[in-house]
């Protein structure tokens, strides 16, 4: 397998850091013997007697090894993908990989977040997704409002206490450890985006923060664990009609990060993921990646797709991207202008919940919400799409959603 690169939550200032060079995921080499950290996924088809036979095969291997940094990590399932994270030398890789149970090795190599853009202009993207056509100032919605519906937010934490979020905002989990908070607010920007009072798609959504990145970096094994557990905690709180997985990050293709995805797709949960920065296929990208991610890209006030913007058939839709405004760390009040796909992938997210809060009997399993959610948005306004799908997100204006 190729080394994964720095994965960076989307903001454009990642953009010229993300490596030219990322793979697809069906260029592969053997996995580092050197890199020591490592994703395991088993193939699919597995008896739980069997997981659990090559389970102990491995922990014995890893119990054998004389060298401290050799150890099991975290497990995770969801349908009929199993998968778990490791430390290995090059001896207890040799025979993992040769495993009969095992499907493929990735590297767990670190994940960045790297400095924002911000500018100095304010907030476009509200009326942008309500309006059918371009230089309108408000935003038009129907007053439900996502009311009853869940964002699950894959990032760097959340200011639960910040006015923007009126106690709507919930700290859910912590992947990296340490104490649970927005390091360094782009996870508040996200959420704020979502349902914010202000700056929100849909202001009446319940906000969950699952944290997965710490101290500006985190590795594959973090997002797939902050992922299996909002899958879990999706399920077992009933809320598979209701929420959606938002996630404002992504790095080289990884089948286990994709595979996760698309399993969790059939459980009925829906993944939105950013497109990302590097101006580059979103085939070189996970989640983006994922087959049945609702992949975003993002577009400029000219409604042309951001110069930094990826594209390609993966991506799904389109939305705002450049300077937007929503909600900062520094206070309770705080706010701060940024750019990236990390922003549109929100408004699209946003916007899911706020249609599954006005046409629930549409909106229920994930193919529904694709589906209604590229019906009702505004076609072939997009420009420089470069193979996207030409398609902007948009919430029918307060009203034409009922009527059509």
């Amino acid at each position: 397998m190729v080394g994964l690169g720095n994965l960076a939550l989307l903001s454009a200032a990642a953009a010229s850091l993300i490596s030219a060079s990322l793979a697809s995921q069906h260029e592969r080499e053997a996995p580092d013997r050197n890199a020591g950290r490592y994703i395991v996924t088993l193939r699919n088809g597995l008896d739980s007697s069997t997981i659990e036979q090559h389970v102990q095969r491995a922990a014995s291997l890893h119990a054998r090894s004389d060298s401290p940094m050799v150890e099991m990590g975290r497990r995770w399932s969801i349908g009929s993908w199993n998968a778990y994270s490791c430390s290995m030398d090059g001896d207890t890789l040799a025979q993992i990989t040769t495993d009969d149970a095992v499907e493929f090795v990735e590297p767990d190599s670190p994940i960045s977040l790297l400095k924002h853009i911000t500018q100095t202009r304010t907030s476009w993207g509200l009326s942008a997704i309500s309006h059918r056509v371009m230089n309108h100032t408000d935003y038009v919605y129907d007053s439900k409002a996502g009311e009853g519906t869940w964002a699950y937010i894959l990032d760097s934490g959340l200011l639960d206490t910040h006015n923007e979020f009126e106690g709507r905002a919930f700290l859910g989990y912590n992947a990296v450890g340490g104490e649970f908070v927005d390091d360094f607010g782009h996870g508040t920007h996200v959420a704020g985006t979502i349902a914010g009072k202000t700056y929100g798609v849909a202001k009446k959504a319940q906000l969950i923060s699952v944290k997965i990145f710490g101290e500006y970096r985190a590795f594959t094994s973090d997002l797939l664990d902050g992922f299996h557990w909002a899958v879990q905690n999706m399920t077992a709180e009933n809320r598979l009609g209701t929420a959606i997985i938002s996630i404002s990050a992504g790095g080289e293709t990884r089948e286990a990060i994709n595979r996760a995805v698309e399993e969790a797709y059939k459980q009925g949960v829906l993944t939105v993921a950013a497109a990302g920065n590097s101006d580059e296929d979103a085939k070189s990208l996970s989640p983006a990646s994922a087959p049945n991610a609702m992949t975003v890209g993002a577009i400029g006030r000219g409604r042309s797709r951001s110069s930094f913007s990826n594209w390609g058939d993966l991506v799904d839709i389109f939305a705002p991207g450049e300077n937007i405004v929503s909600a900062w760390t520094g206070n309770n009040s705080d706010t701060r202008l940024v750019t990236g796909t990390s922003m549109a992938a929100p408004h699209i997210s946003g916007l899911i919940l706020y249609l599954k809060s006005i046409i629930p009997y549409r909106t229920k399993t994930p193919s529904d919400a694709f589906r209604e959610l590229q019906r009702l948005a505004t076609g072939g306004v997009v420009g420089d799409v470069k193979g996207s799908k030409n398609l902007l997100g948009f919430n029918g204006n307060g009203v034409v959603i009922l009527a059509e």
